[in-house]
């Protein structure tokens, strides 16, 4: 299942890129910007500010809504995958929105392959992203494999917390991998992102000697990797990585805040963004003295 396709891209993989984000993830880090991602199977967003007075249209196709004091009242846990499906096209302002569509693999490869002039032009591609796409490993595998036969260069946006199959068989048909490290510590890393670190280490140890590119990303979260000590110790793990010579730090911000309160969703992570120029600094500085790691400040 996937939730958007996302065009003339330049900020997920080298050129101008098409990305495909796909539905499901394994972890639950309170900071993602992409919440309506992380469940498997369709995700309700509703928005009241868009919300017509008197409206009945929701209500009348599903059980689960209820027009209550000229309010709408969502029941998520009372609305069927069926009913979900039924109300993708009822909401005529669009505040009553369904994330989630089943599509085949044809229809994707299709639209991605749409710009393909563009890639060609600038050295771009197909990105996929979540969510985890290789909660989907078969579907990126196939599509990749498309791609690859076309000359479309692909890239892939992972968390690593998926079984190593998964990685394994989508691996020699991604040129380059944009992995997340978030954190070195396990009992840290499972206290926030609800993950076990130790999988994830394995998995870069395993994918290094075979991928043709890593580039780590660590998103840099207020309270939970905000120090000079925890970033040192995620870009020595990084440089011991042979095919990982990038890593991306990605100052933490709040735009997907909105998001949670349209899933009904609390949000657990500050309200302001990173505000530590000096700590991005340091960490560029230990990169550049330490390892032959290049470290950029990205977002």
């Amino acid at each position: 299942m996937y939730f958007n396709i996302q065009r003339f891209s330049t900020h997920d993989g080298d050129g101008i890129r098409s990305i495909l984000f796909l539905k499901g993830c394994s972890l639950a880090c309170p900071w993602c910007q992409n919440p309506e991602s992380r469940s498997e199977k369709r995700s309700l967003l509703f928005d009241e500010r868009s919300c017509m007075d008197e409206c009945q249209l929701c209500a009348e196709s599903c059980d689960g809504i209820e027009r209550i004091d000229n309010k709408i009242v969502v029941n998520r846990k009372a609305i069927s995958e069926e009913q979900l499906i039924a109300l993708q096209d009822v909401c005529p302002t669009q505040a009553l929105t369904v994330c989630g569509e089943e599509s085949e693999k044809e229809f994707l490869f299709d639209v991605l392959m749409k710009d393909k002039p563009f890639y060609d032009q600038s050295g771009g591609g197909v990105t996929f992203s979540g969510g985890e796409p290789l909660m989907q490993s078969k579907l990126v595998s196939e599509i990749a494999t498309q791609l690859k036969q076309n000359g479309v260069s692909t890239a892939i946006e992972s968390c690593m917390h998926v079984p190593w199959k998964n990685i394994e068989q989508a691996a020699p048909h991604i040129d380059c991998w944009l992995a997340d490290l978030k954190h070195t510590d396990e009992e840290k890393f499972l206290t926030w992102a609800k993950g076990s670190l130790k999988r994830i280490k394995e998995n870069f140890r395993k994918l290094a000697p075979i991928a043709k590119r890593i580039v780590i990303r660590v998103p840099v979260v207020p309270g939970f990797n905000d120090t000079i000590e925890e970033l040192q110790q995620i870009i020595d793990f990084a440089a011991s990585l042979e095919s990982c010579k990038e890593l991306h730090l990605l100052p933490y911000h709040t735009l997907g805040i909105n998001k949670y309160r349209l899933l009904d969703m609390p949000y657990l992570c500050s309200d302001k963004p990173l505000n530590k120029p000096e700590l991005l600094e340091l960490a560029k500085q230990y990169a550049s003295e330490n390892t032959q790691l290049n470290v950029t400040v990205r977002g």
